[in-house]
Order: C-alpha cells, then sequence, then structure tokens
C-alpha cells in the first residue's frame, strides 16, 4: 500500500512514517511538508491513501483536498488534524472521506490503515471503492430535500421531527452519518442510530452543513436508470424495521439493535449509486432482472461491473467511517440476512397483492433457521423450509 502523509511539522510526519515503516515495512510511506509539495507528488504518482493536516501555510489541507480529489478521485483521502475548527471541516466535507483528530492513537491509525490495505486485496471491495471513492454524496429525492428545507427554515425543529424525515431518504441520512463522524469524536464513538448522529453533530451544524456548504445533493430523476427511488426508499424502512425486530426477538443487546436497523435501512444503498451514474448505464440490469427466469441482481452486477451492490453501499458508509470493515451486509455479526431480488419463482401471485399465496424459492442455499426477508415479498421466514413462510402476502 503507498502512503501519503502531509503535514509542516517535520517531527510529526517523520514520527508516523517510522511507525508505519516499523510496524508495517511492506507498506511504502512518502512525506510532504507542504500542499504543494502534496500536489506535486500526487501529479507525478499514484497513492491509496492521502493523510493531511488542515493548517499549513501556502496551500492548506482544505485546498489540497479539493485538488486530490479531483486529481486522484481514488485515493482515500483523511483529514489528521488537532486546530483545523468545526467551520473549515465542514466547508471540505465533500473533498475527504474521514477525519481524525491529534493526537492519533498509533494502534488506532495503523489498525484503520490494515483495513484498507485488506480490502484493496478483494477484487470487488477494489472495484467497489473505485466506484464511489470520488462520490461526495448520496442524490436524494427533491420532494424530500424540499420538505427539508421548509421544515428547517420554519425554524426549531426538534431531533425526533428531522429524524422523522431523513430516515426516508437514503442520501440524507449516509451524510448524516458521515457529518457525525467528522465531529472529531474518538474511536468507539460511531453513532450507531440516526438519533445518535444528529445529537452528536447537533441540528444547527447539520443546518449549517446544508445551506451554507451544500452537504446534500439533488437527485436529477426520482427514477434514475429506471430505478424508483421513492419505491426503495420505502422498501428500506420496512428491511430496517423488521431486521431490528429481529435482533430485539433474539435478545440482542441496544448496539447490535441500533446496527441490524441501520445496515438495513442502507442495504440497497449501492443500487442508489449504481443507478445515479449514468456511464454505468443501470438500466441494463433493471430490464434484465424483469426478464422470465431472471437472474439474481448480484450476479449480473458482478457480470458488468465486477462487483455488486452491496460492495458498493458497504465500502462507501466504510469510507465514510461508519463501518469497522469493508463487508457486505450479509456479513453481519447477527445471524440476519438481507437477500438482493429473488427469482421469479419466489415471488407472490400478482406481485405484492394481499392474500396471495406464498411460494417458496428453490434457489435459496441458506443456513439452517437464518432469518431472512424476501425483498420482492415483503416476508419474515427462517430458511428451514416452506412450512416457516406465512401462508398469505400481510
Amino acid at each position: 500500500m503507498r502512503i501519503l502523509l502531509v503535514d509542516d511539522e517535520i517531527r510529526l510526519v517523520d514520527g508516523l512514517r517510522r511507525t508505519l515503516r516499523l510496524e508495517r515495512p511492506s507498506w511504502q510511506v512518502k512525506t510532504a511538508l507542504s500542499g504543494l509539495e502534496a500536489l506535486q507528488l500526487l501529479q507525478r504518482e499514484s497513492f491509496d491513501v492521502l493523510v493531511t493536516d488542515m493548517q499549513m501555510p501556502g496551500m492548506d489541507g482544505a485546498s489540497l483536498l479539493r485538488e486530490a480529489q479531483l486529481l486522484a478521485p481514488e485515493t482515500v483521502r483523511i483529514i489528521l488534524s488537532g486546530h483545523a475548527g468545526q467551520e473549515r471541516i465542514q466547508s471540505c466535507e465533500d473533498a475527504y472521506h474521514q477525519y481524525l483528530g491529534k493526537p492519533i492513537d498509533p494502534e488506532h491509525f495503523i489498525s484503520l490503515l490494515d483495513d484498507m490495505n485488506e480490502s484493496t486485496k478483494r477484487p470487488e471491495s477494489l472495484r467497489a471503492r473505485r466506484l464511489v471513492a470520488g462520490l461526495p454524496c448520496v442524490p436524494s429525492l427533491p420532494s424530500l430535500y424540499e420538505q427539508l428545507v421548509r421544515v428547517l427554515k420554519e425554524g426549531s425543529p426538534t431531533v425526533e421531527e428531522l429524524i422523522e424525515l431523513l430516515r426516508f431518504d437514503l442520501g440524507m441520512a449516509s451524510k448524516l452519518l458521515k457529518l457525525a463522524n467528522c465531529c472529531g469524536k474518538g474511536p468507539g464513538d460511531t453513532p450507531m442510530d440516526l438519533y445518535q448522529a444528529l445529537s452528536q453533530l447537533s441540528i444547527d451544524q447539520f443546518e449549517q452543513s446544508v445551506f451554507r456548504y451544500g452537504a446534500l445533493a439533488v437527485a436529477p430523476s426520482p427514477a434514475p436508470s429506471g430505478l424508483d427511488l421513492n419505491e426503495l426508499w420505502e422498501h428500506s424502512n420496512m428491511v430496517a424495521q423488521v431486521a431490528r425486530s429481529i435482533a430485539l426477538t433474539e435478545g440482542h443487546d441496544a448496539t447490535a439493535v441500533n446496527l441490524c436497523h441501520l445496515s438495513g435501512l442502507f442495504h440497497d444503498l449501492g443500487r442508489v449509486l449504481l443507478a445515479s451514474d449514468p456511464a454505468l448505464d443501470y438500466r441494463r440490469v433493471m430490464e434484465l432482472t424483469e426478464a422470465p427466469n431472471r437472474p439474481l441482481v448480484g450476479d449480473l452486477e458482478r457480470n458488468f461491473y465486477g462487483t455488486t451492490h452491496a460492495e458498493v453501499g458497504a465500502e462507501l458508509l466504510w469510507l465514510w467511517g461508519w463501518t469497522s470493515g469493508s463487508a457486505t451486509w450479509s456479513d453481519t455479526t447477527t445471524s440476519l440476512l438481507w437477500l438482493p431480488p429473488m427469482p421469479s419463482s419466489c415471488r407472490f401471485s400478482g406481485s405484492r397483492t394481499p392474500g396471495a399465496p406464498v411460494s417458496c424459492c428453490p434457489r435459496l442455499r441458506l443456513m439452517p433457521m437464518v432469518p431472512l426477508i424476501c425483498r420482492n415479498c415483503a416476508i419474515l421466514a427462517t430458511s428451514s423450509g416452506p412450512e416457516s413462510w406465512p401462508s398469505t402476502c400481510p
């Protein structure tokens, strides 16, 4: 792995370089004492990770990050600073992935870089990173964005009122998590639900990010590449609620329950990212999934892009500091499995018609007694056999 450390404090960069070379001798570490020197290195060489201070003479960290975002969008960009100031951090939030405060715990720093290095060894994760590393935000639905602006401008909304709105838009919800992670909190303080994230960030800071710094972007279409965002948002909220119910039923603690809820909420985030990029022509996948004897979405995505929407969504949230590794949502520690769209044999007669009979999918190969959600049917069941499925569509 190739790492570029940038700071005008020579003792700090030399200390970090010695630590990394001692602990991870196979890594290639270069240093720069100014933003301009770092930019010249980026123009000549490629790096997997850029770690920069914010306050430097000449070209500061914010300017360097914006230049690096254009010059090397696939490079992971991290702020390492102790006196940057909240406004400066927020002003360039779209140009970096994570914020770390000084003094940095060497073990935490190396662990973070270890995760980055491990994910680049998996071809699907590496391809997913190339797709999302340059992405500033996830697009929001125009109607929900307008509703958020109206609520904020009316004045003094409560945390509960905002969360009720934010949870219906994956773009707003994912950006809230990133903004909360940029507050300079220590490792272990990662927000595990939207309420905690907004409380940690504060409504004023969130409002400033939206209005002053343009933290959110509006989707140009409510159905990019034929993917209906309204329907997807509703489905994601349903999965999140059922995931939370499963975790509660199984007796997990509050952290695991919140993790399952957020995992359910974001399990299709990667589909939004793939569909929103015109160059990827995601409509091909959408059309093939509607064909008779349709293949699984993940198989199609892997054939077209070399990765899946699960990898893409997980990679983005991990880059933004939420997850502990670049794992797909099916790797959750609870016995929870989030399935891609099922083959046609798994759908209800007449789609989601109340009272329609359930047909079990013969292509499922699952561990015994694992709870599952069928995306198309919205049915909770276990893989122990058809007898565990409800008899009719709810």
